[in-house]
């Protein structure tokens, strides 16, 4: 913490640090940060010889009920001051549960993870949400100041319980998805590629139920729920590229996996209608919405039996998605 004086040291909101990310020199005005470098400069002047690493930013903030947390770059400071990794990461989306979804009080954190497209070096994580949403960016932020990767955040053990998280964290999931594309398994395309996709070469495969597109669905996409997939290649043109779409991306992911292995080129749209609606909620020229058909309006059947009282029958079957609550 020692500046261009002998007798002077800068700590705190003012003074300038190093990113560890970036490599650039920043402000970065956060307390717990500024603590540490205070002790740091206490112990130096008093004759040992302790070194600031850097701040890689992470912090939260409440808004209203939910949480918002991040650590290291956003995207647009990436594309910013990223230097060597600025044109070379690549950006997932995911939208797991916050505990197990069986248990009673599950709610989705919206996360989104930047990873160097070489190595896999974790370069920001986002995350807003409910209960535990701070949590998985603190992992994460500790995994980077370890210089962990990708491959780091799938091995992470955590303590699980129902009422905490899931079998697989949803940090292990972002290390999975992550994976997956650097180990060339699936390639991703993000929400705002797609009207920059040229129709004679790509198509949209949404593979949602169709009860599913009355809420909102990409313009022109082609609908074929995942379970039928199979038995409807034959539907499919091989000389496109397809981008394949569902709710959060797991049964995309499935559909993925089918037409590569029929000779397919499939593409998983990152973070599902999920994250392409959430970007696009003020722009409705951007969502098509499906109309309710005849099937779907009897959803909801009332019948009687004698002694049994009224039984409402509402079928939701194609409105629940693995992961999700």
């Amino acid at each position: 913490m020692l500046t261009s004086d002998p007798d002077i040291y800068a700590v705190g909101d003012v003074a300038g640090v190093h990113n560890p990310v970036s490599g650039n020199e920043n402000m970065i005005p956060l307390a717990g940060p500024a603590n540490k470098q205070g002790r740091i400069c206490a112990d130096n002047i008093c004759g040992m010889k302790e070194h600031y690493e850097g701040t890689l930013g992470t912090n939260a903030a409440k808004v209203f009920d939910l949480d918002a947390a991040s650590t290291g770059l956003s995207e647009r400071s990436l594309q910013k001051d990223g230097k060597k990794y600025k044109k070379d990461y690549h950006a997932i989306h995911l939208h797991p549960s916050n505990h197990a979804g069986y248990y009673p009080g599950s709610s989705t954190i919206h996360m989104k993870l930047l990873f160097s497209a070489e190595e896999g070096k974790i370069l920001g994580a986002q995350a807003i949400g409910n209960k535990g949403t701070v949590k998985r960016i603190d992992v994460i932020s500790a995994v980077m100041q370890m210089n962990g990767t990708v491959y780091d955040l799938k091995k992470v053990e955590h303590a699980y319980a129902p009422p905490y998280s899931s079998a697989k964290d949803p940090v292990n999931m972002a290390g999975f998805l992550a994976c997956n594309i650097l180990e060339g398994n699936e390639s991703v395309i993000q929400w705002h590629e797609i009207e920059k996709l040229d129709p004679e070469h790509y198509a949209v495969l949404d593979v949602r139920m169709p009860v599913e597109r009355v809420m909102g669905y990409i313009p022109g996409s082609i609908n074929i729920p995942v379970d039928e997939l199979r038995e409807n290649l034959n539907k499919l043109d091989k000389s496109k590229t397809y981008v394949i779409t569902c709710a959060v991306g797991i049964r995309a992911w499935i559909a993925v996996r089918i037409l590569m292995q029929n000779g397919f080129r499939a593409s998983n749209l990152s973070g599902g209608f999920t994250t392409y609606g959430a970007a696009y909620y003020n722009k409705q020229e951007k969502i098509a919405y499906a109309e309710e058909t005849e099937s779907m309006e009897k959803t909801a059947e009332k019948t009687e039996e004698p002694g049994k009282g009224k039984t409402v029958y509402v079928d939701a079957c194609g409105l629940q998605c693995p992961g999700r609550s």
